[in-house]
């Protein structure tokens, strides 16, 4: 599976597991994708939240996103990228997660925090593979 093919799969299906690590130990939880383009999968939370904390103190994280409909489920292993873009926070509280429009009205811009993974180890499976070993790539 090709980058836009990746990209075209996680904008059908933007929710994804994501697994962090604070002191040695994994965590995971359900994320939406905010922003899928050609610089790659961008994510938005709290400044505040432990996802944060855990990513500016270790960026390495792994995305598993899974279609039921197609039986196939993608998973992305890299290094995330804190990002300060203004004009992208106000685009995805604009556009994308409206919900968040009462926490920026009630802290500011400040309160949210944006991460985005460019590229990274890719494996592909399907449920057509059955027992057979992941496609291995790079996103």
């Amino acid at each position: 599976m090709d980058r836009k093919g990746i990209l075209d799969f996680v904008s059908n299906s933007p929710v994804c597991h994501m697994a962090t690590v604070e002191n040695g130990q994994p965590r995971v939880r359900a994320m939406q994708t905010a922003v899928v383009d050609d610089s790659g999968l961008t994510f938005c939370t709290g400044a505040h939240k432990d996802i944060c904390k855990q990513l500016l103190a270790n960026p390495s994280v792994e995305l598993s996103y899974w279609n039921p409909e197609e039986g196939k489920q993608i998973r992305i292993r890299g290094k995330m990228e804190h990002l300060e873009d203004l004009e992208a926070k106000k685009a995805i509280v604009e556009n994308v997660f409206t919900f968040l429009k009462p926490v920026v009205e009630r802290h500011g811009y400040a309160a949210l925090s944006l991460f985005r993974l460019s590229h990274g180890e890719l494996r592909v499976w399907s449920n057509t593979q059955g027992h057979q070993a992941p496609e291995v790539s790079a996103f």
